[in-house]
């Protein structure tokens, strides 16, 4: 099985008004998602966003569950986020990655909606695929990943689909199952 790794954007992401933004990091999407991550083998989890002031928020919450009494606490939340990584950009995250891996990474991005076009991949696919070939997750906050990252994907991945028609799981929810899936 080849190394996946996973992505939380924050920028490029939409809005409801499918304009781009830049959404704040949020400790529970951190905390949730590394331990996700680790759980089922992920090399590396990566955050991304662009706000200098939002990367200060993420090296506090390292600082106090790496170093701090948040350490002693709880150990096991610090090992999952031992594989947690920041970056201003996916592409940055990306050039990590390979250089890390030493081959081509591709990228898959995640969406609820359904995307046209001729990159899909299906879990089951991305199942088999990782027999051979790392992976890059990219999931997106606010309403989803700009058409931007969409559109550089080396694969988009179908959505998640429940009993019902309504389709608005949670980033943490989503990563899990998907996660889940691929193992």
């Amino acid at each position: 099985m080849k190394d996946l790794f996973t992505s939380l954007i924050h920028y490029p992401v939409l809005n409801k008004y499918r304009e781009i933004v830049t959404t704040s990091i949020t400790l529970f999407d951190v905390h949730d998602i590394a331990r996700s991550s680790y759980t089922f083998g992920v090399s590396r989890f990566f955050i991304i966003n662009q706000s200098p002031k939002q990367g200060e928020v993420l090296k506090r919450l390292f600082a106090f569950w790496k170093n701090g009494f948040g350490r002693e606490y709880n150990e096991n939340r610090s090992e999952a986020l031992d594989i947690v990584r920041y970056h201003t950009s996916w592409e940055e995250a990306l050039v990590e990655t390979e250089s890390l891996m030493q081959e081509k990474v591709y990228t898959v991005a995640t969406s609820a909606r359904i995307i046209e076009g001729n990159k899909h991949i299906t879990l089951e696919q991305l199942k088999i695929a990782r027999e051979k070939q790392p992976f890059f997750l990219l999931f997106g906050t606010g309403w989803g990943l700009a058409d931007e990252i969409m559109e550089k994907a080396d694969y988009i991945l179908e959505p998640i689909t429940g009993a019902k028609d309504y389709n608005h799981l949670s980033v943490r929810s989503a990563v899990a199952i998907i996660l889940n899936a691929l193992k």
